[in-house]
């Protein structure tokens, strides 16, 4: 696997994306994390035939380390017409006019949908994992949305949050088993031990006051109405006991995309890559291969 960080400008923010294996020819995977995970992220969680054999791309979310926010950047700007401008710039400074695939977790997953219902010329098709339409929350995540939506009076507290939940690699480890159902899966899982460990330095050197407009802001952002001009291929993976996206909206979700495919990974919740592991790599591999062969079955 070759990488390397790209830095890449978008209205004042520089940011961060890993960029693997880009000498081989073919469409890339442009992966995006979800809320709390820097791009090194996908480094752990993806199978070897991914990491090692394809072209693919992880962007960062706006002011996830090593990406940079400007000094003018507060919680209006954040929207879902913002993420889709966001996005479509970045992809296009990266692969020009190429055709991507466009996989994402959870916030990264919302940021997929988005640009497919928005019609981005350059999408094959999109896989969201642990995605949504509409950013009601549950679990810490949706504590600490909930927590900065109260308003700049809030900000301190939730950084202070942030702050106490990096003190030690044990509270990481635990507070991070929060998102997942099947608890004894995520921690017996070494994919859970390697992610920790490849995110460790970005974590520590995050500026948490970086990530309070994105945490405000979550709670506005509703796509429900624009899901059904998405018309590209779309697979939605959901653990069936998401503590953070509920069943209900997973399901609404399929529902509202035309001719989606949705897999649940039975007993599971926010986390597939480590409660369900043989499965979702399985899967993944699968929805891959799949849009792409879609694409050249459109172009005949």
């Amino acid at each position: 696997m070759k990488t390397r960080v790209r830095h890449i400008s978008f209205e004042g923010h520089e940011l961060a994306v890993l960029c693997a294996n880009e000498d081989l020819k073919e469409p890339a995977i442009v992966f995006i994390p979800g809320v709390m995970a820097p791009i090194n992220f996908w480094k752990s969680c993806l199978p070897e035939a991914i990491l090692n054999e394809k072209r693919w791309y992880s962007i960062s979310l706006p002011g996830h380390h090593p990406s940079v926010v400007p000094k003018n950047y507060i919680p209006s700007d954040v929207s879902d017409d913002w993420f889709n401008r966001l996005y479509q710039s970045v992809i296009k400074q990266l692969v020009e006019n190429e055709k991507v695939i466009v996989v994402g977790h959870s916030t990264g997953g919302f940021s997929a949908l988005n640009l497919a219902a928005n019609n981005f010329e350059q999408l094959l098709g999109v896989i969201s994992i642990a995605g949504f339409y509409q950013g009601d929350w549950g679990g810490i995540e949706g504590q600490l949305t909930k927590l900065a939506h109260l308003g700049l009076w809030a900000r301190p507290l939730f950084i202070f949050s942030l702050w106490l939940g990096r003190l030690t690699k044990s509270l990481q480890r635990y507070i991070s088993g929060l998102l997942a159902y099947d608890r004894k899966a995520y921690f017996d899982s070494p994919v859970t031990n390697n992610m920790l460990n490849e995110i460790q330095a970005n974590m520590q050197d995050q500026k948490l006051s970086a990530l309070f407009p994105l945490f405000n802001r979550i709670p506005t952002l509703d796509i429900h109405h624009k899901l059904s001009h998405i018309n590209v291929p779309t697979v939605i993976m959901a653990g069936s006991h998401d503590p953070v996206i509920s069943a209900e909206q997973s399901l609404i979700l399929a529902g509202s995309v035309k001719d989606s495919k949705l897999i649940v990974f039975e007993n599971a919740g926010h986390m597939p890559f480590m409660e369900r592991t043989e499965k979702f790599n399985r899967e993944l591999l699968s929805a891959l291969s799949q849009i792409a062969l879609s694409a050249i079955d459109n172009n005949d």
